[in-house]
């Protein structure tokens, strides 16, 4: 193996294929062989060369990149939160006023602000409000704020709710991690949040609730966060920073040979049925085929389907939406049957590594509830948690939210995991469908 000396990064990797392909295929043979033959005894000795092999060019591949980086260790360049994450610059010193524009009015000066302002998220854009306001039980207004000009300087899509099973509310955004006020300016975003106070206080809706990355002088839930984590130039440093305990978990998937694959719409079927599963398995009601479809549709140069088979057979996959620099999964789920074989790790991996391959800068993990079972999982792949503020406004001061972690759902969640699959997925887009 001495020529490991002179290769190059790409060449140590193609030969760390191969040679781990030919250990698997040695591991292989020793089912074919009597233990003490002679047979045995060389398959022993050509796995131990092999190994010895493996050991040294994984020692010249760290080397390599300790070099390329030009430190003492492989590591993330740092880097920039997306704008939306960042705190208010500034306030604004002039006068503005703030108008509310319904759905059918012209909105082509809002989408050219969302369009050019770096605080706004892939869920301010015109396609996802073409998306919402076609959801069932859904009408939307957009608060907007403007200066003495008429220049758009900041506002909020705000999404009301009719629904047959929950009642009235209203709640920005719904559906999505992201996509409540945006504007540079604190005394702009308190002004928004006091329109939607003023609304919610009047008592002809249950409750307005405004999720958003911001604090305010109001009192707000601070259950909520979500897990980012900055990404590497290359999969080699990503694997070298996540340590040897999660390349061993997510290793533990190999043995069952999944295959990995990102797509589109032609994927959708097969992401259904883990997805519809999944949820069931939950006990949440799970969204309608339709639901996903057309978000494909509305943006799709921006949304991916990631899936993991065994066997030919969809057993975990994620839903991905990039923007900017980011990408985020929004949705992901895995089989029961498939936790033994370590396959949620794996997929993860593979995604992880997507997105470096797209030169993201940043993973979004998602929404968690702090501390909880995801968060955790989130964090040991080096996720940082992000606070996220949620705003309600009611006549009532203890209201309560209609979100799943509410304790009233916990007898719901039983009864519904007890239903067949066909069922769920009869009934479960329509309550679905009213969940904000």
């Amino acid at each position: 193996m001495s020529k490991q000396n002179t290769m190059e990064p790409e060449a140590v990797k193609a030969e760390l294929k191969k040679l781990k392909a030919s250990k698997g295929k040695i591991a292989r043979q020793f089912k074919s062989v009597e233990t003490g033959s002679a047979e045995h005894s060389a398959l022993i000795e050509q796995m131990q060369q092999v190994s010895a092999d493996v050991k040294a060019l994984e020692a010249q591949q760290k080397k390599l990149l300790k070099a390329q980086n030009n430190d003492d260790g492989a590591k993330t360049p740092k880097r920039v939160l997306p704008k939306q994450f960042a705190p208010h610059e500034e306030s604004f010193n002039r006068d503005f006023s703030i108008t509310r524009t319904a759905d059918t009015a012209n909105l082509d000066p809002w989408w050219n602000f969302v369009a050019k302002e770096p605080r706004a998220s892939a869920y301010h854009s015109r396609p996802v409000w073409e998306f919402l306001t076609s959801q069932p039980h859904v009408t939307a207004e957009i608060l907007i704020a403007r200066d003495a000009s008429d220049n758009i300087i900041g506002g909020m899509p705000l999404v009301f709710m009719t629904t047959p099973l929950l009642g009235d509310f209203a709640v920005s955004m719904p559906f999505f991690n992201y996509g409540g006020p945006v504007t540079r300016f604190s005394n702009v975003f308190d002004a928004l949040l006091g329109v939607a106070k003023e609304e919610g206080e009047k008592g002809s809706l249950k409750y307005i609730e405004v999720r958003t990355l911001h604090k305010s002088s109001h009192s707000a839930s601070t259950k909520k966060v979500s897990m980012l984590r900055a990404l590497p130039d290359s999969a080699e440093i990503f694997d070298d920073e996540i340590g040897a305990k999660i390349r061993a978990q997510v290793k533990k998937a190999e043995p069952y040979r999944p295959r990995f694959k990102v797509g589109g719409k032609e994927l959708l079927d097969d992401f259904y049925d883990v997805f519809a599963r999944n949820m069931r398995d939950l006990g949440t009601p799970v969204n309608s085929r339709d639901f996903f479809a057309l978000l494909l549709e509305k943006l799709p140069e921006h949304t991916y389907i990631a899936m993991a088979y065994v066997d030919n057979q969809p057993v975990a996959t994620g839903f991905l939406l990039r923007h900017q620099n980011m990408m985020e999964i929004p949705w992901a789920s895995t089989v029961r049957e498939a936790n033994k074989m370590n396959m949620n790790m794996w997929l993860y991996d593979n995604m992880l590594k997507f997105a470096i391959s797209k030169g993201m800068h940043w993973f979004d993990f998602g929404r968690s509830t702090q501390d909880a079972g995801t968060y955790r999982f989130k964090k040991q792949w080096g996720a940082e948690p992000h606070q996220h503020y949620w705003y309600q406004f009611s006549q009532d001061p203890a209201g309560e939210s209609l979100n799943p972690d509410n304790p009233k759902f916990k007898l719901a969640i039983g009864v519904w995991q007890r239903l067949p699959v066909w069922v769920t997925r009869k009934i479960g887009p329509f309550v679905s469908s009213q969940l904000p």
